[in-house]
Formats: C-alpha cells, structure tokens, sequence
C-alpha cells in the first residue's frame, strides 16, 4: 500500500495548529506547559489586581485587638487642674491650728490609701481632689470641730506624681516620663523616648479610662470621695496604748466617723483603750495563734459588719501558712464590687506621622502607654525555591510575589499552581494550611497575599515536572547543526589546532603542480 506524501500545506496547517496550541497553553496558568516555573501576565496595557490581608475566615486582622484610627477628638487638649494623687507630696498652711499667730505648716506624702494627716483632725481624705478641694475640704473639717471659726487654709502639692506616660518598645530610651504641659503631642512623647527605630512602621497608644463600677450610679463631686472597700478590724494585743500603733491595730484604717455605723461592738473595737464604752470587758491574755473574737468586716457602701473569712493557721513556728479550702464556705464573692476595665487602643502609622501628618500626632494623656513594636518578623519559604531559607521582613509588608523574588524564584521542578501557606493562629496551638495558586497570581487572575510573622511558603511540584524537565533539557536547536558545522565548515578561526579541508586539499594539489 503506497503512503500518500503530505503536502506542505497540509504541514503547514499542522505546525500552526500545534503552535496556536501551545500558545493557547501558554496564556494560561501554568503559563508555559514546558516550564511552568515561568511565571507572569505580560500584558499589552496596564493592569490592575488587589492585595489579601486575610485568607481564611478565621483569621483575625493585624495588630492590637480592638485598635481604632485617631478621631478629631484626640487632637483637643484639654487643660484641667491637677488633681493630687497617692505619693504625691503637698505642703499645708494652717493659719492659728496650733499657736495663736503662728501658721501651722506641714509637707506631707499622701499615703497609698489617699489620706493626709493633721493633727486634731485625723486622717482626711485627698486623692482625686484639686488643690482648692484640698483647702476646702481641711477648712470644713476644722469649722465642723470648733477648732477655728474662719480659718485659712493653703495647699501646694510640691511633688507631682500623677501625670506620667509610658513608651515601651523599639525606641532608644524607654520609660517613664512626666506630662509637663496639656499640649503634649505624640511627637513630643518620642522625643523624650530618643525617637523610634528606623523599621518602625506603626505604634500603638494604650488609653485607659480608668475602672467603672457595674450599677453604679452618677452622683455629686461631694459625694464622690471614695473610701476602701473593705475594712478588717482586729481586737488589739496586750501593750497596744495606741489607736494606731501595735499588731491589733485597724488595718487599712480609714476616717471611723465617715463609716456611717453606729454598732458599739465596732466602735468598741476601734476605740483607743481606756475610752471604750461601759460595759466592755477588756479580752484575756491569749497566745499568739488565739483569737478573742472574730475579725470584723465592714462594708462602706451599706456600712454593715459582718466577720472575716478565716485565716489560715501556722502548724508550727516558721512552717507556711496551711490553708483550708473549707474556710471559703461561708464567704460570697458576688459581695465583691466588680469593675470593668475601660480601655482603648488607637492605631497610629508611624510613617505618616514621621512626615508630618497632622491628623496622627494626637495629644498624650495620663497614663498613656506608647508602644512601639518591635519588627522581628520573619518568614520561612521552602519546597522547591532557588533559595530557601528563612527571611526577616525589616519593618515591611512582604507579598508572595516579593517573597518568591527574595528566595530567587523557583526551581526547575517547582509547579507554582501547587502551594501552601501554613500560619498558625495566634493565642492557640493550631495552624492553618492554606492553599495557594502562585501562577494565577502572578498571570494577574487572583490577588495577592501579605505574608505573616512565621508564616511558611512551601512550594510543591507536580508528577509531570521532572519528565518537562528532561524534555527541557535534553534536545537543544544547534545541538545537530552546530555539528555538522564546527566538524566540517569552520575554518581555523572558528576551531582552534585545526586546517580547513580546503586549505589542506589545495596545498597537496601545489605540492603535486596541479593548476586546479
């Protein structure tokens, strides 16, 4: 059976065909079947794709929990008049206290409680309060115990304690440092820290708005001096001839008279010996370990008495307390005031702020902490990489293009269409394996991914890479050609050591007198 010959056109229309084809499997991903380790969209026009910050539904954004952008708001300073606080150190003046004609004057530390102390007055209660709240307060109590019908008070706090901010994090100097004026804005703050590191891309100021009591009420500024919550009154020991000295003294003591009771068993209790009512026998002569009675407990939002939970017990001298779980039986913890923490994360991009952006350099406030975080994020690419390895980000967003260009693309088996990213979720001990198309990101038909803090790209391969590899490299164009061509048509400048055929022929043609 004769084979009809095939006409050129008909090849023709073959070789085309073929090529279309794999043209057509080359606009698409993988964008070469041959080598699908090259990637990319190479368009004619501009194109545009967008950037993933979050694969999977479970996982959360970036950054602080809760973190919100600046408000108008935060760019007011307001001025208020300062407020004493505990530990700050005030200086009193008190007009005839003491000595007619003579100023009673005293620096005194406000103690951990929020008490000052002025003799004849007792403990009087300061913290929260302006300096003419001070004044005002110490000249009520003297007007209330007849000691001085029109007196003149003066109040100065020397030592101001209160007014502070905090900066942790990646700057030069961190600390604490003083709020010297209302006006004190963010860039001012990182001027005292020495300036933030140069990879820095975003802070956080934490604002706390202190701790707000569930149900409560609003009420007067009169009413609003706070007292302790709770109060331990203990009986006192043999050779106590203080009201406030000796071990059976009242713990956490506060003004007696501000208690709103009336029980004579607490006032008893309270009273300096000697002065107790009639009727109260003086406790006997006990050890150490034994109690006359119990310790009283005193609530001053209703002002009722009720005893202590027990303590726990020593089994022997220098032995740790033993304590019996028993012993909280007969003690409510709902009876505890519960309080919520009020606080506030606001998000503030550095960079912005370093260029002189208005709307973040907001105004810093008591107690506010500054934090920098500290860029040592890192992220592992592996699988079938040039490089692989594990890389910093240096205080930027890395994308999967950009980590793939950092490992020095893919390697001759990779297949981008197969790979994962594992993540693990933060505050737990599972992670994540999302899969990712490579190619389509970059042939421009998905978006692409910012990368986490130890994240890992792991690049697969496929089944048919190492045949497309063997095909790739084992026939090459000039391989026959470039044969025949070195092996019988060079002449002595292309193949160095070697004559040209002709040359040689012709020479033995001279030597043997032939005209041709």
């Amino acid at each position: 059976m004769a084979i009809m010959p095939i006409s050129r056109r008909t090849r023709a229309l073959f070789t085309g065909g073929s090529l279309l084809t794999l043209a057509g499997c080359a606009a698409l991903p993988p964008n070469s079947f041959f080598d699908p380790t090259k990637v990319g969209a190479f368009p004619h026009d501009i194109r545009e794709a967008g950037i993933r910050r979050v694969l999977s539904p479970r996982e959360a954004p970036e950054g602080l929990s809760g973190a919100r952008e600046p408000t108008p708001e935060d760019l007011v300073a307001r001025a208020e008049e300062y407020r004493v606080g505990r530990f700050d150190q005030i200086q009193i003046s008190v007009n005839d206290l003491l000595r007619q004609g003579a100023p009673y004057q005293s620096a005194q530390e406000v103690n951990t409680n929020g008490f000052i102390r002025i003799p004849d007055l007792g403990p009087i209660y300061v913290a929260d309060m302006t300096e003419p709240e001070v004044e005002d307060e110490i000249r009520n109590r003297l007007i209330e115990a007849d000691l001085l019908p029109d007196p003149i008070v003066q109040v100065v706090v020397v030592l101001r304690r209160q007014l502070f901010f905090h900066v942790l994090g990646d700057v030069v100097q961190q600390g604490t440092f003083p709020i010297s004026q209302a006006d004190l804005r963010l860039l001012d703050a990182l001027a005292f820290a020495r300036g933030a590191g140069p990879l820095s891309k975003k802070l956080y100021v934490i604002r706390r708005g202190g701790g707000k009591k569930k149900g409560a009420t609003t009420s007067t500024p009169e009413s609003q001096a706070p007292r302790p919550q709770k109060l331990i009154i203990e009986p006192p020991s043999e050779g106590d001839d203080d009201f406030f000295g000796g071990s059976g003294a009242v713990r956490d003591i506060a003004y007696a008279q501000d208690m709103g009771t009336s029980d004579p068993d607490f006032e008893n209790a309270i009273a300096p010996r000697g002065n107790r009512g009639a009727g109260h026998k003086e406790p006997a002569a006990t050890t150490p370990t034994a109690r006359p009675f119990e310790p009283l407990m005193i609530d001053p939002a209703t002002g009722e008495a009720r005893e202590a939970p027990a303590r726990p017990t020593l089994e022997a001298p220098g032995e740790a307390p033993v304590w019996n779980p028993q012993d909280d039986e007969d003690f409510d913890w709902s009876d505890l005031p519960s309080y919520e923490l009020d606080q506030e994360v606001i998000e503030i991009d550095l960079g912005a702020l370093r260029n002189g952006d208005p709307r973040y350099n907001i105004v810093i406030k008591d107690r506010d902490v500054i934090r920098v975080p500290v860029a040592t994020g890192v992220f592992y690419m592996m699988g079938e990489v040039a490089r692989p390895g594990v890389f910093a980000f240096g205080g930027r967003e890395i994308t999967l293009k950009q980590a793939v260009a950092i490992a020095g693309g893919f390697g001759p088996l990779a297949w981008p269409q197969r790979c994962e990213i594992i993540r693990r979720e933060p505050g737990s001990d599972t992670q994540l394996t999302i899969p990712v198309d490579v190619d389509a990101i970059f042939a421009g038909l998905a978006d692409d991914v910012i990368l986490r803090d130890e994240d890992v790209v792991n690049v697969g391969t496929h089944v048919a890479a190492p045949f497309l590899f063997v095909l790739r490299n084992s026939f090459r164009f000039t391989y026959g050609f470039g044969f025949v061509y070195d092996r019988n048509f060079a002449d002595q400048d292309q193949v160095a050591g070697k004559q040209n055929p002709e040359t040689i022929r012709r020479q033995e043609r001279a030597q043997r007198g032939l005209p041709f």
